[in-house]
């Protein structure tokens, strides 16, 4: 639900432009029709590439202002392009402008933007800042139902960072939209209703939120009631979404048959059809321990995250969390175990790629520090040139700035070369306890190759045959008593499809590591004690796992 938050921002922006026209310097004409905002927003899902050229061009015709421009290319990027990073420069790009009057519409209708995104990614510390920025701008332009928005994003991001403590401000954005008497803002409340629902339902007051979802099935029979138009299906959508989490709480809470009735009635609407829905409502079905729903709906949700490549996300990982659930629930441990084994990579994978990320980030940020050092370099001796005195005072100054910079950088160079060193010792560590947790594993809830694995894994805990360097497959077959094909399918299916080789190397490697984390030995000893046959071939190894080199890992140590 949240990669659609950033939606209800634009139409809000849209109405302070058609209210008060501060976004549109140049009156358009008939064929400047498609470089408006109206024109734009409702193509930006469908054509965003197209919509970015007419931003452009509209820009160079003054048809719309550079600032407007921006904030609309920020909509284009998160709502169009699912480019959340562009996206959040160009509304960074209208926010810091200097000389931006800070109560136009623009600027509020950034704001608003930007906050929800900051709530989508989690960001919550930048999103609350300008949630209550929001907050008394709108409330000084009389604009209610930005303000109910600031309030709502901020109440949402305040539960995320300290659970509890938000509740009254998105309560504040639902009686601020429903005292008013405009009906194009009312459905707004529906949608802060959901959200206050979600977060109680996070924090575990499963009653709390069911109350909440009651009271937005009544207010969406309200809004129906009273004629308020909306698209097709909109009502129905609403009490979809009102229903699943209300299916959801009840089950949390224990209330069987009224869990069934709210997932029947869910079932019976149009939101049970969208991937957001069948998302949400597995948690009922796990909690109700139907086995075949739940692998239905997961399969489906696997199949259309595997389409849009996004086979590492916190929701994939999700989706074999409720399994594990689910198969622990019925006693089937072995399927619990496989499937919590999946989650638990997953984990890792975001882990690892929330790291190389913000090494990424600082690799950037010190190539820029080096190249603005370089420019300042050069207007030093430009000017030295000029003025010999002046010119020895600059390069005085600029000397101590580069030799700061300079400092900086390599503590955050070592700042990052140490949480790698962290991350491997904790790889290490998690790797042993997986072993040692694979051994304590009753032999009865294992196949034959994974008992035959178990047996594999023991021997190399307790008897380290692989600091022999003539250890090879043979020798381990002949070891566990079996023939080689055994033995390779063991550990290609058990150890992430390594052969043998790759098997007794990777353990050599883990040795290797432990001995040069806590002994002061010479690497060469090491190596020789590690089991390998030369040292060549363990630095390629151990820099290929750990991306540093022996010598490296050992300053880091150190």
């Amino acid at each position: 639900m949240r990669r659609f938050l950033y939606i209800f921002p634009l139409f809000l922006a849209l109405a302070a432009c058609e209210r008060k026209g501060s976004m549109t310097p140049l009156p358009a004409s008939d064929a400047d029709s498609i470089y408006t905002y109206r024109y734009i927003a409702m193509r930006m899902v469908r054509e965003p590439e197209r919509c970015l050229r007419l931003l452009d061009t509209a820009q160079l015709k003054g048809t719309m202002s550079a600032d407007s421009c921006n904030m609309m290319r920020g909509y284009v990027y998160n709502t169009g392009l699912h480019d959340r990073e562009n996206g959040k420069q160009y509304m960074r790009a209208v926010l810091d402008r200097e000389g931006l009057d800070h109560h136009s519409d623009v600027y509020l209708s950034t704001l608003d933007a930007f906050c929800t995104l900051c709530v989508t990614e989690g960001n919550t510390e930048e999103a609350l800042n300008a949630s209550l920025e929001g907050i008394g701008l709108a409330r000084d332009r009389e604009f209610p139902r930005l303000e109910a928005s600031f309030y709502a994003m901020a109440g949402s991001a305040m539960e995320l960072q300290w659970p509890g403590s938000g509740e009254q401000y998105m309560r504040q954005a639902i009686g601020i939209i429903k005292n008013l008497e405009d009906a194009g803002a009312k459905p707004k409340a529906s949608y802060y209703m959901s959200l206050l629902a979600q977060r109680l339902g996070e924090q575990g007051r499963y009653a709390d939120a069911a109350e909440v979802c009651r009271e937005r099935l009544a207010y969406v029979d309200e809004m129906e009631k009273a004629g308020i138009h909306m698209p097709r299906g909109y009502f129905d959508n609403q009490r979809g979404g009102a229903y699943c989490i209300l299916a959801c709480c009840e089950a949390e809470l224990g209330h069987l048959k009224e869990a069934r009735w709210a997932a029947q009635q869910y079932e019976n609407t149009p939101y049970a059809q969208t991937p957001t829905g069948q998302f949400n409502i597995l948690r009922y079905y796990v909690l109700a321990g139907d086995k075949d729903r739940v692998e239905q709906l997961s399969k489906l949700q696997e199949e259309r995250l595997l389409r849009q490549g996004d086979s590492i996300s916190p929701l994939y990982r999700t989706l074999f969390l409720n399994k594990a659930n689910l198969y622990k629930n019925l006693g089937d441990y072995r399927r619990a175990l496989e499937a919590a084994m999946r989650a638990s990579i997953l984990q890792d994978s975001l882990t690892v790629r929330e790291r190389d990320s913000k090494a990424a980030e600082y690799e950037i940020r010190f190539k820029t520090q080096e190249v603005q050092l370089a420019l300042q370099k050069k207007e030093a001796k430009e000017r030295l040139q000029w003025i010999m005195i002046a010119a020895l005072v600059l390069i005085l100054l600029i000397s101590g700035i580069a030799l700061w910079r300079n400092i900086v950088a390599k503590r955050q160079l070592r700042k990052v070369n140490h949480d790698l060193y962290d991350t491997i010792q904790q790889m290490l560590e998690q790797e042993k306890k997986a072993e040692e947790a694979l051994e304590g594993i009753p032999v009865s809830a294992l196949s034959g190759t994974q008992q035959l694995y178990q047996r594999i894994v023991k021997l190399m805990l307790e008897q380290k045959p692989y600091t022999d360097s003539a250890m090879n497959r043979d020798t381990l077959a002949h070891m566990m008593g079996t023939n080689y094909n055994l033995v390779a399918d063991a550990i290609r299916e058990c150890a992430g499809g390594q052969t043998i080789g790759e098997f007794i190397d990777d353990w050599r490697l883990r040795h290797a590591a432990e001995m040069l984390a806590h002994t002061d030995e010479p690497i060469g000893l090491i190596v020789e004690m590690s089991g390998f046959k030369s040292r060549s071939h363990f630095n390629t190894l151990f820099r290929e796992r750990f991306k540093l080199t022996p010598s490296e890992y050992i300053r880091l140590k150190k």
